[in-house]
């Protein structure tokens, strides 16, 4: 069964010793798993002053290779939108990602709204981390969280966007799941799903199955066992093969 893994991240991550954290890990890891490619992001990007200096390197680890490019980018920062310009002319990127959580503001700035203005624009989709990892690890950092109420408010203002929550929890979609279903451009990842048991199977009853992408959280979360999650679920094979591969496709290309 083909794969694509819709939130992979290379670099390094301050608060604990990751292993396996360079491209080459990435690309190993996917092709023992049978993924094509992935869209990856800098996890340097995230804590640098300036974001484009880690999608900068990065541009220059998979350039020539299927993955894709997602430009990090933080709008409190004065030249936010430059970034994108440059990232699309010079990095041909597919996505921008956000960290409200880990830059400290909320989805209803005016930053955002311009945000969401130029993607929209541009057409490209806006990938919004909801977390990092497990919150018990957030010791030496304790990032935003991001509420229903200000989640709900941002995905209704913004019908014109399309829009990938990575790493949302079970109950969070559930907070939410009338406007994904509603919307044709509302989107999960499978990153986040470790707070239930069978969250496939209950999913896939309550949301439509095509809202949902394969993602892995690498190299935070171990990818094996996000993919045992979906290959395990008592569902059709064919709800398997679009989480896995075929939504990525037609939603993103």
């Amino acid at each position: 069964m083909k794969k694509i893994d819709v939130n992979c991240l290379v670099g390094n991550w301050p608060f604990r010793k990751i292993r396996k954290i360079t491209f080459n890990d990435l690309k190993s890891i996917h092709e023992v798993n049978n993924m094509e490619y992935g869209y990856v992001s800098s996890l340097n990007s995230i804590f640098y002053n300036d974001p484009f200096e880690g999608d900068q390197d990065l541009h220059e680890i998979i350039k020539g290779t299927p993955y894709k490019h997602v430009l990090t980018v933080n709008p409190e920062l004065p030249w936010f939108i430059d970034d994108i310009e440059e990232g699309i002319k010079l990095f041909d990127i597919k996505g921008v990602r956000i960290y409200p959580g880990y830059h400290g503001y909320t989805l209803d700035n005016q930053p955002v709204e311009r945000l969401c203005r130029i993607l929209a624009e541009k057409k490209l989709p806006l990938f919004i981390t909801i977390r990092m990892e497990d919150e018990r690890l957030n010791y030496l950092f304790q990032p935003r969280g991001i509420d229903k109420a200000e989640l709900s408010h941002f995905l209704e203002s913004h019908p014109e966007n399309t829009v990938i929550l990575l790493s949302i929890r079970y109950g969070e979609i559930m907070n939410i799941k009338d406007i994904i279903n509603s919307r044709r451009n509302v989107f999960v990842d499978t990153s986040g799903f470790k707070d239930l048991l069978f969250i496939i199977e209950k999913l896939t009853k309550v949301v439509d199955h095509r809202k949902i992408l394969y993602g892995s959280n690498h190299p935070l979360y171990c990818m094996k066992s996000t993919i045992l999650l979906v290959e395990k679920a008592e569902v059709d094979s064919s709800v398997k093969e679009d989480i896995f591969y075929n939504n990525v496709r037609n939603i993103l290309g």
